[in-house]
């Protein structure tokens, strides 16, 4: 909001008398008095914050009105994804802001020397065809260029990959401007590519000593967003609709790419043609998975891919056809109680209820088709994570030891879903160092390595402890 001086302020009391009088008047002293409080407070960051010096503002506004300019001419719409730029976007004083003298108030950054880099998005498909000219006009300009490339997963077959850009760099002095390429995934989703180390490497050996190794970037998908066009600094860029949504969306989604080299290999090695029977249960099991995921999304109870179902996406990118159920882990706090309605009215019923909230807790679902679905809940412990299990007909406890884990996100049958972060230490816990070979012949209570026995329900919580439909 522009400050209003009195002689502004008088012309329009003049104009809208005897609408505009008393009231306004106190909004005013109020409005000005919280004016001077702004410019007070920026007087004072600027006491507190490292400024970087003119000469370094004006040529990083210079570098970014000639790159902006390059990708306007090239009509490619940009999109401003930096997260230190988007949280102070709207804030009245960000310590972030150079003089309005400068006229870059908002894409001019404060920044000590390791954070040099402003980062702008833009779909992958608008940069296809325009890369030469858009590189030899950057160069053409002082720009030192550099595009790094990765295979498409979303075109995997034997032979050569397909490359597609993943990022774009240009530097200048000790500027640099960085673009995230987004790709369509899933229909809903974009995805942004990883860095791997070998590229990384690459990049900083074209760019230095503009770029520093302390930058990287991981792999990331995310739900489309909306953005809304603004002019900031002069340029026309779009910003995503719901900062703050997006911001925390951004936070919670690295994505890993299930590894289909060893899928392939896997198949190659071990995999017989699928039977009548193989086929079904696959398909079976998918609608399983997309069924009770719609209705855990809808109680905002997060889950991942447990056991054999994490097992088949990590070693087979796909469900391991001739597994009998689907597996899913839940933190035990994330539980809802709606949940067994919620299944049974989305056509999966209840089959198996074992444990209580506190110990050993277990659900399982039965589809139509005969698909079971266990959701094993997950206790912390200072060192592990664990899960429970329940022999049936004489109350016996097993717990399964786990390495503790964050969550990340992985394309598996179609679907967005949640798989441990830490997907091998998970895996080698469950089914040990040599998950590759198959195993047809698994007894739940003595294969697993990380299991170990826990006691025994008591006579009198055997009936609650023990539900069988």
């Amino acid at each position: 909001i522009a400050r209003i001086n009195d002689k502004e302020w008088d012309g329009i009391v003049e104009a809208l008398n005897p609408v505009v009088e008393g009231g306004i008047h106190s909004f005013k002293a109020k409005f000005l008095k919280h004016a001077q409080a702004i410019d007070k407070g920026v007087l004072e960051s600027r006491k507190t914050v490292s400024i970087v010096g003119d000469d370094s503002v004006i040529h990083q506004k210079e570098c970014l009105d000639n790159f902006l300019k390059v990708f306007e001419d090239h009509k490619i719409p940009m999109i401003l994804f930096d997260t230190d730029i988007l949280p102070r976007l709207f804030q009245s004083m960000p310590r972030s802001w150079h003089d309005s003298e400068h006229k870059c108030k908002t894409l001019c950054k404060f920044h000590p020397e390791e954070k040099n880099v402003i980062t702008f998005a833009i779909q992958g498909t608008k940069f296809h065809g325009l890369e030469e000219s858009i590189q030899k006009e950057l160069n053409r300009r002082g720009f030192t260029t550099h595009i790094t490339m990765v295979a498409d997963p979303r075109y995997q077959e034997k032979g050569k990959p397909t490359l597609i850009p993943s990022y774009f760099w240009a530097a200048k002095k000790d500027h640099v401007i960085h673009i995230a390429f987004l790709y369509d995934r899933m229909t809903t989703y974009l995805w942004l590519a990883p860095v791997s180390p070998k590229d990384w490497k690459d990049t900083v050996d074209v760019l230095a000593p503009a770029l520093s190794d302390g930058w990287h970037s991981m792999e990331r998908i995310g739900a489309k967003f909306p953005t809304f066009p603004l002019t900031i600094d002069g340029h026309k860029i779009s910003v995503p609709y719901h900062i703050d949504k997006f911001l925390k969306q951004y936070k919670t989604s690295r994505f890993i790419e299930c590894n289909h080299k060893r899928a392939q290999h896997f198949k190659d090695k071990f995999e017989s043609k699928l039977t009548e029977k193989d086929k079904n249960f696959k398909a079976s099991a998918k609608k399983v998975v997309a069924t009770a995921k719609k209705v855990l999304d809808k109680l905002n109870i997060p889950f991942w891919l447990s056991s054999g179902t994490c097992l088949g996406w990590f070693r087979q990118c796909d469900i391991i056809p001739y597994s009998v159920d689907v597996d899913f882990g839940v933190r035990i706090e994330d539980y809802d109680p709606k949940l067994i309605k919620r299944m049974e009215r989305a056509g999966l019923p209840l089959k198996n209820k074992f444990g209580f909230q506190n110990d050993s807790f277990e659900l399982s679902f039965i589809s139509e088709e005969g698909v079971k679905l266990d959701i094993f809940f997950f206790y912390e412990s200072k060192n592990f994570m664990w899960n429970g299990g329940t022999q049936a007909h004489d109350g016996r406890k097993y717990k399964y030891l786990f390495p503790k884990i964050t969550l990340c996100w992985t394309e598996f049958v179609g679907l967005k879903v949640r798989i441990p972060c830490e997907a091998r230490s998970y895996i080698e816990a469950n089914y040990g160092h040599n998950w590759m070979v198959p195993v047809k012949q698994w007894q739940w209570n003595l294969s697993p390595p990380n299991v170990v026995t826990n006691g025994k329900w008591e006579d009198s919580e055997m009936e609650e402890a023990v539900q069988i439909y």
